[in-house]
């Protein structure tokens, strides 16, 4: 063979190599940038996405209404204001610490920022807040109070689950 014709046939093969692979970097660009790894285009793509998302996730938290939380002065439940004429639990004969009469009874126990308080008689109390009876408290757990009175005896009380002890309200 003559070397016009090895020429030739080299130029048509290399002519026709560029063209085929010009040919699929036209058809599949991700192939000129990133290689074999085709996936790695979609997955920027998604993180791109999700990084949007959370950003127009945080703006709308941000706009909404910070919440608050009470001061140690407010009370964290809603109780109905205390009135001189609110009527007498005794036959009125007698005044002072003392005169509660009727049973102790938990109404509910309440954590709110680590710190535990209970209703006790319709009165919120914590650790150390005496009662109208003249009792002390002096521990309070999840569903239980613990109570030292005036004479010094202590008790526990827990809070009354009507579910399980079948009572009714």
């Amino acid at each position: 063979m003559k070397k016009k014709y090895i020429a030739m046939t080299a130029l048509t093969l290399w002519l026709g190599v560029s063209g085929w692979l010009a040919s699929m970097v036209i058809v599949k660009p991700a192939v000129l940038f990133l290689g074999n790894n085709a996936e790695e285009s979609t997955q920027a793509a998604q993180l791109r996405a999700s990084i949007n998302r959370n950003r127009q996730v945080l703006e709308l938290v941000a706009r909404l209404r910070p919440v608050t939380t009470p001061s140690a002065g407010e009370s964290l439940i809603a109780l109905p204001p205390a009135t001189d004429a609110a009527p007498s639990l005794t036959d009125g004969s007698a005044t002072g610490p003392d005169t509660f009469a009727g049973p102790v009874s938990v109404s509910m126990v309440l954590v709110t920022n680590g710190r535990s308080s209970a209703v006790v008689n319709g009165q919120p109390v914590r650790t150390g807040s005496r009662l109208d009876d003249g009792s002390r408290v002096l521990a309070i757990g999840r569903d239980w109070v613990r109570l030292r009175s005036a004479d010094g005896q202590t008790s526990v009380l827990k809070v009354r689950n009507p579910v399980m002890s079948g009572d009714t309200l």
